[in-house]
């Protein structure tokens, strides 16, 4: 898939200095995207293009945040899915609202390949690693806890997503391979490989474009099995 039809002018990112969100920052700066990275850890981030502004704020400052994100086309979301700090529950509920009050309504999110959409059949991936995480959350550890919140969320508009227009990825193994063009498909599951700069092409083209609105396609490095 092409995804250097459409680019945002500019975009917001938060959770730029993971691993997922590291391929968005690069593949922005990488494309001329004015970026607004939103982080609670400046220090991560002193050598920037001068396209890049650096706002420091805790993720429950939603009058910070709304500053920080007015002016930008959407906001893109590469934090965690940690299941004792849950930062999803904790903090993307001010971030929607913070969004709303700036008049930004494109939110692309990032699940996990083994998380499930209604109505959706199991893949390949997704039958060998079910019985896995059934078993482990009989013992109190549900590993898609956060991905389910988040994606249960924007599907309700709940918790403050009423009114967003979203995007969820859904990328497995995170690669440090060169950018050579996303593989994405609404509900077939590629190669386990995904670059981080793929991922982050196709998360910039979904705040520029319509195509994956309200959908959680797969996000690959190569060709679809």
């Amino acid at each position: 898939m092409n995804t250097n039809v459409a680019k945002p002018v500019k975009v917001a990112i938060i959770g730029a200095s993971g691993t997922y969100g590291k391929g968005i920052f690069v593949r922005a700066e990488e494309t001329g995207v004015q970026t607004v990275v939103v982080t609670r850890s400046p220090h991560k981030f002193r050598d920037v293009k001068s396209t890049t502004t650096v706002v420091e704020t805790q993720m429950d400052d939603e009058g910070k945040m709304e500053k920080a994100f007015a002016g930008c086309d959407g906001v893109i979301s590469a934090l965690g899915d940690d299941r004792k700090e849950r930062p999803k529950t904790h903090s993307l509920p001010h971030v929607w609202k913070a969004m709303k009050a700036a008049g930004v309504t494109k939110y692309v999110g990032m699940g996990s390949g083994a998380m499930m959409m209604p109505g959706e059949k199991r893949g390949g991936f997704q039958r060998a690693v079910h019985p896995l995480l059934s078993v482990l959350k009989l013992f109190g550890v549900d590993l898609l806890e956060q991905n389910e919140w988040e994606r249960d969320s924007l599907l309700g508009g709940e918790n403050g997503a009423d009114g967003i227009t979203w995007v969820l990825t859904r990328p497995v193994k995170p690669t440090s391979t060169p950018f050579v063009g996303a593989c994405v498909h609404k509900d077939k599951r590629g190669p386990m490989n995904c670059s981080i700069y793929d991922h982050g092409d196709f998360c910039l083209y979904c705040v520029a474009s319509s195509e994956w609105d309200r959908l959680a396609p797969h996000v690959s490095s190569g060709l679809v099995l």
